[in-house]
């Protein structure tokens, strides 16, 4: 699309006039070109602001014009498409027709929470330490920096000449998000570690005189690791192993989902699960369920978590109500197991209120949510 016709349907989606074929033109825009954050999005506004920003950047017309404020359009809920039927449509902030059972709730998204474990097993509460300096282990400073991010940095001389104690090769911290939680870290080698709720990762306090740089993952976390020949990097889970030398890639491991899943977007990776192992390029996605097997990804949908999206193409409800579980810290009961099969396809901001999912699957499809304090419950229409 040319500048002037993506200028043309951000004014229409902002005026509120564009046809669904317009509103999903730009979103889908938008999907290709925009997933590109480096840090989690704390909030609703702010996943709206780096839209608007990046939809600025991309754009770039040849004569000025007044720049957009349309915040809240940007993190709207488009749904698209419940069981092979596609439906795009913009919320409004009405909810004259939204059930009751639905339309209150204290459920609130996640933000960025966690526990860390330090190797002396004593453990900080990163959700309410203040910013700056709350560790140093053998060398290695600990600091809360802003944004939800954790950094391992070398902070004495005796790492930076190479030298290391004994006890160092026993020091692993660990660092594990709550249901409704989600943080980033970045560890002793520079590695950048974003990871989503309900999810765990173990690694060393210092990579110094090991033969390779392993990490264990419980969750789901993302990946952009600091290319290094010498030391392999390794993440493993109860299933597999993935080894890289310097790469981007996400490793979706819940021990409640079927399937393992590990999407990678850039370098190279080896996947290792049992005696079968599978080398990703850019693009595919290894799922591990009884085998091991390779297919092209969607690699916006795989990553949309961390850039502050739920992003679901043709997904089973049992599946979206999981990592709905996990983000709301909600419990989840199906009244009619068949339901659980059906399919949706949906994108909206993690920072919405729940409610606004609910209703557009309900308005979509034949599942019927109700809210009672902390528990969804899913019916069928009658």
């Amino acid at each position: 699309m040319d500048q002037e016709h993506i200028y043309s349907l951000i004014k229409k989606y902002k005026d509120g006039t564009a046809t669904i074929a317009e509103r999903e033109q730009l979103l889908q825009w938008y999907r290709e070109n925009a997933y590109q954050d480096t840090e989690f999005p704390e909030d609703e506004e702010s996943v709206g602001e780096a839209m608007l920003a990046r939809l600025n950047r991309e754009t770039q017309p040849v004569k000025t014009k007044p720049i957009f404020r349309w915040v809240a359009a940007a993190s709207a809920v488009l749904i698209l498409g419940v069981a092979g039927l596609f439906i795009t449509r913009m919320l409004t902030t009405d909810r004259e027709h939204f059930p009751r059972r639905v339309a209150q709730s204290n459920i609130h998204p996640g933000g960025n929470k966690a526990i860390l474990t330090l190797a002396n097993g004593s453990k900080i509460s990163l959700t309410d330490a203040g910013n700056g300096q709350i560790a140093n282990q053998n060398g290695i400073k600990v600091t809360k920096a802003a944004n939800g991010q954790l950094v391992y940095t070398i902070s004495g001389r005796e790492n930076l000449s190479g030298a290391s104690s004994s006890t160092d090769l026993d020091a692993f911290n660990i660092i594990e998000t709550p249901k409704g939680g989600q943080y980033q870290v970045i560890l002793p080698d520079g590695s950048k570690v974003w990871l989503n709720a309900y999810s765990s990762l173990k690694f060393p306090v210092s990579f110094t005189n090991r033969n390779e740089r392993r990490v264990e993952l419980a969750g789901e976390a993302y990946f952009e690791v600091s290319h290094n020949k010498e030391l392999p990097f390794r993440v493993v889970t109860n299933r597999q192993t993935v080894e890289v030398l310097g790469t981007h890639f996400n490793v979706n491991a819940y021990t409640d989902d079927a399937v393992t899943k590990t999407t990678l977007l850039q370098g190279s990776v080896r996947v290792t699960a049992a005696s079968k192992s599978a080398v990703l390029i850019p693009g595919q996605q290894a799922k591990l369920t009884n085998t091991l097997d390779v297919s092209e990804a969607n690699t916006t949908e795989a990553v949309a978590w961390k850039n502050g999206y739920f992003n679901f193409d043709d997904e089973k409800l049992e599946n979206i109500m999981r990592s709905v579980s996990r983000w709301y810290n909600v419990d989840v009961v199906f009244e009619d197991q068949e339901l659980k099969k059906e399919t949706f396809g949906a994108v909206t901001t993690r920072f919405a209120s729940i409610t606004t999912l609910l209703k557009m699957m309900e308005q979509t499809g034949d599942a019927r949510f109700s809210i009672q304090g902390n528990t969804i419950t899913i019916s069928k229409k009658k």
